[in-house]
């Protein structure tokens, strides 16, 4: 596939080519086909997972399943996929990415059981790790300090758009046309976008390595998987099981860390992980993430089933987020080339966990709860543009593919476990406070608004503590010479 790859538009692909390479703005045009792809199917299949399960027959215990099938893959592998794109290519394995994602979206819509459509999610969870390890990766390769920021921030506007879209398009073609329909879409827009990345996206250069760490890979896999799956299932096992399962986890989680201490080119790089700033950031984009699923995947079910809100409305409903996103993102990527990123970030971090606590305190006021996310949007979209743009400069060039891989691993490993976690937590308070409680029988609004409050603080904290320990991150390397640049004008200032 890969050569096929090359040989299509191979005047700007082949290695060395002296032709000058795109712009950043061009480079962002052609890569967003990707994340557009990557999140109109997130969004879309959030807002149509009521009615998969009815189509099904199944409660929120199996559908999540959906979502969950799709995260765990493409978490488990993002670094597999990053390594892969800085040895062979990133425009390659981006552009087979777009491969697999079309034709695992069309294996979706024709899936005829539950089973079938969480093997093709898989499927999609595949091409699209591909492609969200490379994206960032070939945006930060094309561009420098003095712009990245904006160019990440652009990104953005693509990725709200899809977003934004996502639950209005999803939402009217799942109840006129079938939920099938909302996989659909991806085809053309995979098809186009793999013609404009192979006639504008010049091939990075590979980072040649005489071994491939395999058992990394397969231990990192198993480390997350297992986790994932546990969090997800832990309610209704025995002690005995549990113990088991957590054994099995800390187990793949030293074995992980020993094999890539030792190995000399490993799949994910101990001594990158060691630098406090990309750690830190990693981390804190972890937890920025986790706190807002209670909204992401809780809240489509609230409007359907708490306040009786046909499909088509919910989506209306559900872009306030995307639209936040795409007015707050190139301006919070115009900030980070002026601000010191653990000022930014810690700052949105604060608003995320302002909006969050005015959201718990809304609900089931609607016009409050879509002005409490305007209030969570704008602060993650200020936190979560500095942050990446704050971890592709301080990543070696040689494990640049890796890094991006991280970064968009600590948002869909957030989405994992949280997505897990918050449906056991959910389900706690609401038998709690309706211990009669059945899916077939009309939902208590009373006892459904305050199972959900609660779900939001609780994740809440997560975000919380994610300010605090983005405030010890320290500088870049752009952030370094950028103040050093200020003293030697301040000094030569002083000196005249």
């Amino acid at each position: 596939m890969w050569r096929l790859l090359s040989e299509f538009g191979a005047d700007s692909h082949e290695p060395g080519n002296p032709a000058k390479p795109p712009g950043p703005y061009l480079i962002v045009g052609a890569t967003s086909f990707g994340v557009f792809l990557s999140a109109l199917d997130a969004s879309i299949v959030n807002v149509s997972l009521a009615t998969m399960a009815a189509s099904f027959g199944v409660d929120i215990p199996e559908i999540q399943w959906v979502v969950l099938s799709y995260l765990l893959a493409i978490t488990s592998l993002m670094p597999l996929m990053g390594k892969l794109g800085d040895r062979f290519g990133k425009t390659k394995v981006f552009q087979s990415g777009m491969v697999i994602f079309v034709a695992g979206s069309l294996a979706c819509a024709l899936s005829p059981s539950l089973t079938v459509l969480v093997a093709s999610r898989v499927l999609q969870a595949i091409g699209s790790s591909m492609m969200s390890a490379n994206g960032l990766a070939l945006v930060t390769y094309y561009t420098t300090p003095e712009n990245r920021g904006r160019a990440i921030g652009l990104n953005s506007i693509t990725l709200a758009a899809a977003l934004g879209l996502g639950p209005v398009v999803g939402g009217i073609l799942s109840e006129f046309f079938g939920w099938p329909s909302i996989f659909l879409v991806n085809l053309p827009i995979g098809f186009i976008g793999f013609i404009v990345v192979a006639k504008v996206v010049p091939d990075t250069e590979k980072i040649r390595e005489t071994r491939f760490d395999a058992l990394g890979a397969g231990l990192f896999f198993a480390f997350l998987f297992l986790l994932v799956y546990y969090v997800s299932i832990a309610v209704g096992l025995s002690l005995e099981v549990s113990l088991v399962f957590m054994g099995s986890i800390v187990a793949a989680c030293v074995a992980l860390l020993v094999r890539e201490q030792r190995f000399p080119v490993p799949v994910i790089p101990t001594r990158v992980m060691a630098d406090r700033r990309i750690s830190v950031s990693i981390f804190s984009a972890l937890l920025a993430y986790m706190a807002i699923v209670p909204i992401t995947f809780l809240f489509p079910f609230f409007l359907q089933r708490g306040l009786g809100f046909s499909q088509s409305i919910t989506g209306i409903i559900l872009t306030a987020h995307p639209l936040v996103i795409s007015i707050a993102g190139p301006v919070s990527g115009f900030i980070s080339e002026r601000v010191q990123a653990r000022i930014q970030t810690v700052i949105g971090l604060a608003i995320e966990v302002a909006g969050l606590l005015l959201f718990g305190l809304a609900v089931p006021n609607l016009p409050f709860m879509i002005l409490s996310i305007v209030v969570m949007g704008s602060g993650l979209s200020l936190f979560s543009v500095a942050n990446g743009n704050f971890i592709m400069t301080s990543a070696p060039k040689e494990y640049m593919g890796v890094v991006s891989a991280l970064t968009n691993l600590a948002r869909t490993t957030g989405f994992s476990v949280a997505t897990a976690l918050v449906t056991t937590v959910f389900g706690f308070f609401l038998i709690l406070f309706d211990p009669n409680y059945s899916p077939a029988n009309p939902v208590d609004l009373l006892s459904y608004s305050a199972a959900f409050q609660l779900a939001v603080w609780v994740f809440c904290a997560l975000a919380l503590v994610g300010m605090i320990i983005s405030a010890f991150r320290g500088l870049s390397p752009a952030e370094h010479e950028r103040v050093g640049e200020q003293a030697k004008s301040l000094e030569a200032k002083r000196v005249c």
